[in-house]
């Protein structure tokens, strides 16, 4: 696959053994917990005997390849056990992030938006380039700001926060310095609508963006994504 990798890309593929056998599906994409670094994926195991759910298991990015537009094929046999990789992270896979959704501030704490995608390294999985939205109508309005890898400090614990001078990127709506010195984001805050979807939604990502285990941290990036009417 030539293209750059990027989160939306990888969400939703079928994941498959070295030898072809077809094992789950990539439900996120982890993060490191403070750099703005790609770690692996967590993985929706098949059903046992098609019935019976199984727990997620998380695969080390560097252990799969992406495989033309609808696989990602793993160098094991089979899914790894929960703790494998947790040695080479240096952490649990409970302290990694899924960025999707969360909350996006500069340096200073000023709000910029949400993450809508990543686009990422293929050998050193490094965050390249980070889309920003500010939900449905400052999307319209201006477009999605974004953000290259460069400016972006990564994770502090309740949002992805990027450095002085993203202010100065295009936004891909074309009107980049607008969008960035907060003037979309102003508009969006202007309606009633918007203004709730985001108070919500960062609310929810900050509070159980890394729960996997318990499935709560997923069923708060689903919520959030109906609030602020993003698309898959």
């Amino acid at each position: 696959m030539s293209r750059v990798p990027r989160m939306s890309a990888i969400e939703g593929r079928r994941v498959y053994a070295a030898a072809g056998r077809s094992l789950g599906t990539v439900t996120a994409v982890l993060f490191d917990p403070a750099a703005p670094k790609v770690v692996g994926v967590q993985v929706r195991p098949h059903p046992l005997w098609y019935v019976i759910a199984r727990k997620p298991r998380f695969v080390l990015i560097g252990d799969a390849e992406l495989v033309g537009d609808e696989a990602l094929r793993l160098a094991h046999a089979r899914l790894p056990a929960t703790t494998h990789g947790e040695r080479a992270l240096g952490h649990s896979w409970e302290d990694t992030v899924v960025w999707r959704g969360m909350p996006v501030v500069s340096a200073e704490g000023v709000p910029v938006g949400a993450v809508h995608d990543v686009v990422y390294a293929r050998e050193t999985h490094e965050v390249r380039k980070v889309m920003v939205t500010t939900g449905v109508l400052g999307d319209a309005a201006v477009g999605r700001l974004e953000v290259s890898g460069s400016f972006v400090r990564g994770f502090d614990g309740e949002h992805v926060v990027v450095e002085p001078g993203y202010d100065q990127l295009q936004g891909s709506g074309g009107i980049a310095k607008q969008a960035a010195r907060g003037t979309a984001y102003a508009k969006v805050q202007g309606e009633r609508l918007a203004a709730s979807a985001l108070s919500a939604g960062a609310t929810a990502a900050a509070a159980v963006g890394r729960s996997f285990r318990t499935g709560a941290g997923r069923k708060a990036m689903d919520k959030l994504k109906s609030l602020m009417g993003e698309e898959e």
